[in-house]
């Protein structure tokens, strides 16, 4: 990484894998950039509110929170689909979640309804391999090139139940083309299990919709249908909005 830009960036990226404040020593030997220019970057960051200092280290600022909730608002896939993701759940009772593919990562960027103390598989903005996901899953399977990556990148296993045998994958996310309707048990964190379907805008496929439960209360045969049909009127609502990029 050679500009200040990308190195700063880097910087971010290691505060924000990081489980709580690390040190500008752990930070360069994370990222490769030397302690001085760490130091640098993180007093730059510091300044502009986006990194936070303690005598405990370094973490992300609050700023990024800010701008973070304002992407959301601007993002005009978000904006789309809130209305549609609080019908489901009223009709469903079911968490509904939606996500879009960071690389070959799910990253949820909205989760609408909650039932009882349900745990989820990933914080708002978290990101996960996505072959352990329904909504990668989805994803996946209307995207040649981004499946052979991640397959070429090794499948991850998150428990003991993760796909990991790419003739398995490949077999599954064929069914998933098939029906629109990907499935996930306990792939991702045991105990919860998730349906999901594609939002395919214009011809290509943007992110996807997805229900999540408890794996004693799943019944793909009677939600899987719910959520498809949401992710087509969705996905038609979308196409004929010609200023989303």
């Amino acid at each position: 990484m050679g500009t200040s830009l990308s190195k700063g960036i880097s910087v971010l990226g290691a505060l924000a894998d990081a489980a709580e404040p690390v040190s500008l020593g752990d930070i360069a030997a994370t990222t490769g950039l030397p302690k001085s220019s760490v130091h640098r970057i993180v007093v730059e960051l510091r300044n502009a509110g986006i990194v936070e200092s303690s005598s405990n280290g370094h973490s992300l600022g609050l700023r990024l929170f800010e701008l973070g909730g304002t992407a959301l608002r601007q993002n005009q896939i978000v904006g789309a689909a809130r209305p549609y993701m609080e019908e489901l759940y009223d009709r469903t009772q079911r968490v509904i979640q939606l996500a879009i593919l960071q690389g070959t990562d799910a990253m949820y960027l909205v989760r609408v309804g909650r039932q009882g103390h349900q745990l989820v598989a990933s914080h708002i903005g978290g990101r996960i391999p996505a072959t352990c996901t329904a909504v990668g899953k989805a994803i996946l399977a209307f995207d040649d090139g981004l499946l052979e990556t991640a397959i070429a990148e090794g499948l991850a296993r998150r428990t003991k139940y993760s796909m990991v045998d790419p003739a398995l994958l490949r077999a599954a996310l064929a069914e998933t083309r098939r029906t629109g309707i990907a499935v996930e048990l306990e792939e991702a964190r045991t105990g919860l299990a998730c349906v999901a379907s594609p939002l395919i805008v214009d011809g290509h496929v943007r992110a996807a919709l997805s229900l999540t439960m408890p794996v004693s209360t799943f019944d793909p045969r009677a939600l899987g249908p719910a959520v498809r049909t949401t992710a087509l009127r969705l996905s038609k609502a979308l196409s004929t909005n010609r200023t989303i990029s």
